[in-house]
């Protein structure tokens, strides 16, 4: 019988098909080449445990390229005589004392081993001290259940801009989290809570992209979803609840749910919901008549609404709900923006709501400069703005003024509209929005002789919005004027105290020893000893002192007055924590940080500029409890800002700052007080 490899060699000769010619030799090679390697590996395997050269062996591979390769079970190889068994397991290391760091061990190698440190969400920021934050190590010296009692109670509804900035960079810093055991708090939490209530959706957006894992965090998804439900993003605030509602039955979740399984048609599904959280004991009564009112799409008549949530508001604009007058009473900047947008609410909610969403800073001004305009006027009221301003104030009056400055041509008469809306925006504590309102018609008023009058407050304005070009321009006017002109002259003595404080070069050459120049000019004035005293406890806060005769002029028989004070105990946590600011320390070196500081958010470190102090020490100073004494001095001042301060509590809080590196926010807030006081 013939063997079958000549079977195979005498098809090749045969009569095949040509695919057969050419696949033939592909089927001898490959296992050829298959025995070649396995042989190789195996001889070089040989080899090196017996600790032979391969060249010994070289005559057994060739002997195994023409041979087939037998198949026995695996032998066990001795090694070579006087050869050293290796290890069967690796050493055991050396035990680590109890609170010894894994870096202290070594392997045999040389190689140091250190374990990963989890990164604690509540060091997450955006801002790191080359961007505007208060710096790594901000909360040094503050206990943490201090922060965590304090930083809820933030001013978020205060329209100071000085005030606002600094709360922005306190929520958004990069930083270590202060010392202590947490309370069960998440600051992270709070600092995005705080954030959705001013209304910075912008920032908030960015400090939870920066966030690991939040999507894991209920409090940080109900905050996103309560964002997007804001800024009518019901798209996306429905994809958050549909991942929540599975793991969490919580009434919330229940309820946005509901209303998403409403805009989805799926009215019955919705129904039966309803009737579920009816028999569990929900009284949200506003929530049931607005998802009704979406299955029967009949409008819904709300008549009370004074504390509404994003998800209400969110349902009311779906449900064309008309929005009752007490929905104003909302004091949350996030909240005012979305009424001032809502096309179901009254215009005169839209603009009150639009005012103070603006000037809180959650509301651009070129959208209350929109609503202002989409308010219609009858012609009565725009052939006589002026005469209306002067009996009547509020949004409409002033969206009355902003309509006149636009149809106005002459520059008399646009001055004259600017100037009335600018004094009824100080009366009405809403200057700085006024200001920033009317900013594009007051540049277009050229300074000219028969606006001399206009100069003062035109000066005032450009250089609060930082254009001091075209304030030295009404400056030279007044200079000018004040030459022959009594009452121009003593407006610029009025004036200059002001103009020094916001900085200008104009004043460069004015000092606290002309103050009594000032008092000449407000003497006249309904309450001049107030005026005074606010403004020489700016200058004095800001280090420039003023003279003894100056303060003497002000004492009277009236030697008490009423001022309202933060508590006792915030006053002195503040007085001592701007004692600790102010004594800036070389930072100890560590293991942590010596010349680097955790950036929490990138997972990286970044080098600090060391700063050498009067010692002549170049190691790095750091200043302890810094963040501490700016939450300090934003509660101290409250809602009402720097502008409703009392003089001593003003002089404190811009001390406070200054002492902590805030030498521009301190200014700023000076000249927002002395501007709101008409100086």
């Amino acid at each position: 019988m013939p063997h079958p490899e000549e079977n195979r060699r005498s098809v090749s000769k045969g009569n095949c098909s040509r695919s057969c010619v050419f696949q033939q030799p592909a089927r001898r090679f490959r296992p050829r080449v298959s025995k070649l390697a396995l042989s190789c590996l195996r001889i070089l395997a040989v080899a090196a445990v017996a600790g032979l050269p391969a060249w010994t062996l070289g005559f057994e591979v060739r002997a195994q390229q023409d041979q087939p390769i037998l198949l026995t079970p695996p032998q066990k190889l001795a090694p070579p005589p006087g050869a050293s068994s290796p290890p069967t397991q690796a050493p055991t290391p050396p035990a680590i004392p109890p609170g010894e760091p894994v870096a202290a061990t070594q392997r045999p190698s040389g190689v140091k081993i250190d374990s990963l440190q989890s990164i604690d969400s509540d060091a997450t920021g955006t801002l790191t001290a080359s961007r505007g934050g208060f710096g790594a190590d901000m909360w040094l010296g503050t206990e943490r259940d201090m922060v965590e009692k304090l930083l809820p109670q933030l001013p978020v509804s205060a329209s100071s801009a000085a005030m606002r900035d600094l709360m922005r960079r306190l929520l958004l810093s990069t930083a270590r989290v202060p010392e202590g055991k947490a309370q069960g708090v998440s600051l992270l939490a709070i600092r995005a809570k705080l954030l959705a209530a001013m209304g910075d959706l912008v920032s908030l957006n960015t400090l939870l992209n920066a966030t690991p894992g939040r999507s894991r965090d209920q409090e940080l998804v109900r905050v996103e979803t309560e964002a997007r439900f804001l800024s009518n993003d019901n798209a996306r605030a429905c994809a958050l609840a549909g991942g929540q509602i599975r793991d969490h039955k919580v009434p919330y979740w229940q309820k946005a749910f509901l209303f998403c399984q409403a805009l989805a048609g799926e009215h019955g599904k919705a129904s039966l919901g309803v009737s579920v959280m009816r028999e569990s004991g929900e009284k949200d009564e506003v929530f049931f008549a607005l998802i009704e009112s979406l299955g029967t799409g009949t409008p819904a008549i709300l008549d009370s609404l004074s504390d509404p949530t994003p998800l209400h508001l969110a349902m009311a604009r779906v449900a064309k709900a008309k929005l009752p007058d007490n929905v104003i009473l909302s004091n949350r900047p996030g909240v005012l923006r979305t009424i001032a947008i809502s096309p179901n609410a009254p215009v005169g909610l839209r603009l009150e709501a639009a005012e103070r969403a603006e000037s809180a800073g959650a509301l651009p001004v070129d959208s209350l400069r929109q609503i202002y305009s989409g308010v219609s006027f009858s012609e009565q009221d725009l052939a006589n703005p002026l005469s209306r301003a002067e009996t009547e104030g509020g949004p409409m009056t002033r969206a009355l003024l902003y309509h006149t400055s636009l149809i106005q041509t002459v520059p008399t008469a646009q001055a004259e509209v600017v100037a009335r809306a600018l004094a009824l925006g100080r009366e009405e504590g809403r200057y700085e929005s006024v200001v920033r309102v009317f900013m594009p018609v007051l540049k277009r008023i050229p300074p000219s002789a028969e606006l001399v009058w206009f100069a003062p407050e035109a000066v005032r304005a450009l250089l609060l919005r930082g254009d001091t070009l075209a304030a030295e321009a009404w400056f030279a006017l007044m200079r000018a004027g004040g030459l022959f002109n009594k009452d121009t002259a003593k407006a610029i003595d009025q004036l200059m105290p002001i103009v020094r404080l916001m900085g200008s070069s104009e004043a460069a050459e004015w000092n606290t020893a002309k103050l009594s120049a000032w008092w000449e000019t407000v003497k006249g004035r309904p309450n001049p000893g107030d005026d005074a005293a606010l403004l020489y406890s700016i200058f004095d806060a800001l280090g420039q002192p003023v003279p003894a005769d100056s303060w003497r002029k002000l004492v009277t028989g009236a030697n008490r007055r009423m001022v309202t004070m933060p508590n006792p105990a915030l006053w002195f946590r503040l007085l001592e924590a701007t004692e600790t600011a102010g004594r800036p320390e070389p930072e100890r070196k560590t293991a942590k940080s010596d010349e680097t500081a955790f950036n929490a958010a990138a997972g990286a470190f970044e080098v600090q500029d060391p700063e050498t102090g009067d010692s002549g020490d170049a190691r790095p100073r750091v200043r302890r409890r810094v963040a501490e004494t700016v939450l300090l001095s934003l509660l101290a001042l409250g809602e009402a800002g720097p502008a409703g301060a009392d003089p001593l509590l003003l002089r404190q809080v811009l001390i406070s700052l200054r002492h902590t590196g805030f030498e521009k926010e301190a200014r700023a807030m000076a000249v927002e007080a002395a501007l709101a006081a008409g100086l």
